[in-house]
């Protein structure tokens, strides 16, 4: 439970982009692909919305090569949601062949547009140092960018950032405060639930806040609403150490955290 940044890929992108569903995800509106010249360059969008066929199986397939051509068309023009995507398929590899230096590339010009999913992406790359030269401060500033654009999975990552100093000075009021933007981000997603669970473990540990913890409570209890396996946990410990509950009053509880907080089988 420790507060270290997110190394690795960031969700920002919805799902990892190893498969038509999530390039879709990402993938802009456009019309039926009519072969005219004029329109013919949002092809890709609608190929990779339609086949629901895996990203490698795709790239073999005729209509697979013309989607990528068609994508790449649009990332030359400095279409910015086309470089991106070509960019995240780049660094997953799949549609088209794996290269993380490509994937920076792609990705860079898109967040150069205000592309805040590509800006927290780039990020993230600078943070691993994956087709980049690791660089913790660079990777702050373009994740703080797609933070303050409102993006709520950059605004945990953020937050983490802060709070271990990762190329930032350590600030406990404004992880704080980006915690509680992406916990009530208005576009929900994993890592709201996460941020409103490192909420918890701040007030609950004293962790550059005052302890307090009915607050940590609180924020546990709306982890567990959608269903945090650790904030539920939590809440379970808490009440434990308060008295609130036993081993003999909790059979409904899974086993797997029922072990965890009673240990041997459960009881």
């Amino acid at each position: 439970d420790g507060c270290q940044s997110e190394r690795g890929g960031a969700a920002a992108g919805g799902a990892a982009l190893g498969s038509v569903t999530a390039l879709a995800w990402v993938s802009p509106s456009s019309g039926a692909c009519t072969g005219r010249s004029s329109s013919s360059r949002r092809c890709w969008a609608t190929t990779l919305r339609a086949r629901p066929l895996g990203a490698t199986a795709l790239r073999a397939s005729a209509e697979g090569t013309k989607a990528v051509q068609t994508l790449r068309a649009d990332a030359e023009a400095g279409i910015p949601t086309a470089q991106h995507v070509l960019g995240m398929a780049y660094r997953d590899g799949g549609l088209v062949a794996k290269d993380l230096e490509w994937a920076a590339h792609w990705l860079h010009k898109a967040a150069n547009q205000g592309h805040a999913k590509s800006q927290l992406e780039l990020g993230m790359l600078f943070l691993n140092g994956k087709g980049v030269q690791e660089d913790e401060k660079v990777s702050a500033s373009w994740v703080s960018l797609a933070a303050n654009q409102g993006l709520g999975d950059a605004q945990f990552q953020m937050a983490m950032m802060l709070l271990g100093g990762i190329g930032v000075e350590v600030n406990g009021e404004w992880a704080k405060y980006w915690l509680e933007q992406a916990a009530d981000n208005p576009e929900r997603s994993a890592k709201s639930d996460d941020a409103l669970f490192r909420l918890g473990l701040m007030y609950q540990t004293g962790q550059q806040v005052e302890q307090d913890i009915k607050q940590a409570l609180m924020y546990f209890e709306r982890a567990c609403d959608n269903d945090h396996a650790q904030a539920f946990v939590k809440v379970q410990d808490i009440r434990r150490a308060k008295g609130f509950i036993s081993p003999g009053n909790t059979p409904g509880l899974p086993g797997r955290i029922r072990r965890e907080l009673w240990g041997g089988n459960g009881w």
